[in-house]
């Protein structure tokens, strides 16, 4: 009879499958906690790719209808349009065809877009009204709560053929005619990570000049 013909593991068997199994153990869950953050790393860039296309969006389609409304005055005629590095203010037809308020129905509204503490805002208002230009009044919207800086340039192309450059501000005290292109840049924080928006540039087609 063999004495030494054990049923069973040796101890060092035991400790080498304990051991392979802790290695596939740790493997399968780094796997998936690769998987899981990669995952997660995918649905924040979609999340942020969303937020960056809703407020270029709207920003465009407002200023895109950009209306060259001016009102005559005894000391000359008054542009309804003003351009800030940091906001900008001016008559638009992009109006909502749903709104039932009388910034909507007379098919023209002033609107300023600019930024504070809260976040990216957009105020809207009368358009022919005399305090247009003022901060406060009107109905506020906030598009974006995360939106931590915004920027602003306007292209001068004058219509005596002279070439045209970026300029930081636009005085409607100075200027009787809209920009051709609006400039927009916007910085944002999405999950406490800083976001730079893709410039915007928005072309303007009314330049025409009307009275009222």
């Amino acid at each position: 009879m063999n004495l030494n013909n054990k049923n069973g593991f040796t101890l060092l068997e035991l400790i080498i499958a304990v051991t392979l199994s802790v290695v596939i153990f740790a493997i399968l869950f780094a796997s998936l906690r690769l998987g899981y953050k990669s995952r997660e790393r995918g649905q924040e860039k979609a999340e942020a790719t969303q937020k960056i296309r809703i407020i270029g969006d709207r920003i465009s389609w407002l200023i895109r209808g950009s209306y060259p409304f001016t009102v005559t005055k005894p000391d000359g005629k008054k542009l309804f349009f003003e351009g800030n590095p940091d906001r900008i203010g001016f008559v638009t037809t992009s109006v909502d065809s749903y709104g039932k308020g009388p910034e909507d129905i007379a098919g023209l509204k002033w609107v300023s877009i600019f930024r504070d503490s809260d976040g990216l805002k957009i105020r809207e208002k009368v358009f022919f009204l005399e305090d247009a230009f003022d901060d406060s009044g009107g109905k506020i919207y906030l598009l974006d709560p995360d939106v931590r800086k915004l920027e602003f340039e306007y292209f001068d192309l004058p219509e005596d053929g002279e070439s045209g450059e970026w300029v930081s501000d636009w005085d409607p005290d100075e200027k009787d005619y809209l920009p051709s292109a609006v400039k927009a840049r916007i910085y944002l924080e999405h999950n406490a990570k800083p976001v730079v928006m893709p410039e915007i540039i928005i072309s303007i087609n009314a330049r025409k000049r009307e009275s009222f």
